[in-house]
């Protein structure tokens, strides 16, 4: 029995078992089927006092991804793609099948607007349903289906449903299950809020978002540009970390920020205003001074990986390099007498510490 058959004749149980995410889909027996309405309900009419009265509301939509069993479906793959915003009831028959078919294997190329159809309803699951399948479902889609606007909306709400659920803990390795394009404002807030430091793995996302001449060596040279920032942290704060919770946000720009894709929500669940942390102007000062510091060492070391030198002569180039930026430093007066001092001693202390023989 095909698809098309276990469908129009209802049979529940063996169309579970063609579909092996059955249970993250919102699937309706109903025979009446709901109207999709877009846009504006507006009403006129006339109140007790005589005055014309204008009523318009948004019309709630039905959810886009519920499948309705009773609507038609023809087996037919040649079909026309799918309009932006799509939603079920308004597909075609032939439309309705081939949908149900690529469900059974949703890491298949396909139109994207099927990609969207399940995805709103995975949304769904994120914040009323199972949160965890819903996640690692969207993780899958984000890693077989390369669209840009996809993966802008999958982004945003695996980060918004995650803080809304109270589940950091998906956050702290998405960066390593999926490509991020960087460290969002609502990851941002949460940090400064909870007064945690940016480590490592954060700075990385907000370097690859705010400077695009860190992206080349993130993603090529990851190692040697980590390797490059633990150190320039460490001689700066003696912490591998970046305390933000001391700038002042309080009069930074606010942005309204898409949380989810999913269009029959309602819009204060949609979006949110949230202040822009890449607006904050001392604080993207002193993350480009970390990122300088750490990009001067990064090409140095790299160029003299590149050459026969030897690992002493590397270390005494990079100390020179570092006494000469302190130098600059202080003549354009970006720090003072006492700052360029503690930075000179720091370095001279190194330098003895890995060119100087032991014992």
């Amino acid at each position: 029995m095909g698809l098309f058959d276990l469908i129009k004749s209802n049979a529940k149980a063996s169309f579970e078992k063609e579909l092996p995410n059955r249970d993250l889909l919102y699937i309706s027996y109903d025979k009446e089927i709901p109207s999709v309405n877009r846009g504006l309900i507006i009403t006129i009419g006339i109140d007790s006092n005589g005055k014309v009265v204008i009523d318009d509301k948004t019309k709630q939509l039905p959810d886009p991804s519920t499948i309705y069993v009773n609507l038609p479906i023809s087996e037919d793959y040649n079909v026309a793609k799918l309009p932006y915003w799509p939603h079920y009831i308004e597909l075609t028959s032939g439309q309705r099948y081939k949908y149900l078919c690529w469900l059974r294997n949703v890491a298949e190329p396909t139109d994207m607007g099927f990609v969207f159809l399940y995805y709103y309803g995975l949304e769904r699951q994120l914040l009323v349903g199972n949160f965890d399948k819903a996640f690692d479902e969207i993780i899958k889609l984000r890693n077989s289906h390369e669209n840009r606007s996809f993966q802008k909306y999958s982004e945003n709400a695996l980060v918004h449903s995650a803080i809304m659920r109270n589940r950091m803990d998906r956050l702290t390795d998405l960066h390593e299950k999926t490509e991020i394009s960087g460290y969002s404002n609502a990851m941002f807030l949460l940090a400064y809020n909870s007064g945690l430091k940016l480590g490592i793995d954060q700075l990385l996302l907000i370097f690859y978002k705010a400077f695009t001449t860190s992206r080349k060596p993130i993603k090529e040279h990851k190692v040697l540009f980590v390797e490059c920032m633990t150190e320039i942290l460490n001689k700066r704060f003696d912490i591998t970390s970046f305390d933000i919770k001391d700038y002042d946000i309080s009069k930074v720009k606010t942005i309204v920020e898409n949380r989810f894709a999913n269009y029959s929500f309602p819009e204060e669940i949609q979006r949110t205003e949230i202040i822009d942390f890449y607006q904050c102007k001392p604080l993207m000062e002193d993350l480009k001074g970390i990122f300088d510091e750490t990009y001067d060492l990064f090409k140095l070391k790299n160029k003299m990986n590149r050459s026969n030198k030897t690992p002493e002569e590397i270390q005494a180039a990079i100390f020179r390099k570092n006494e000469n930026r302190y130098k600059k430093l202080l003549k354009e007066k970006k720090i003072n007498q006492s700052e360029f001092e503690l930075l000179m001693k720091y370095n001279d202390n190194q330098k003895t510490d890995k060119l100087m023989p032991s014992g």
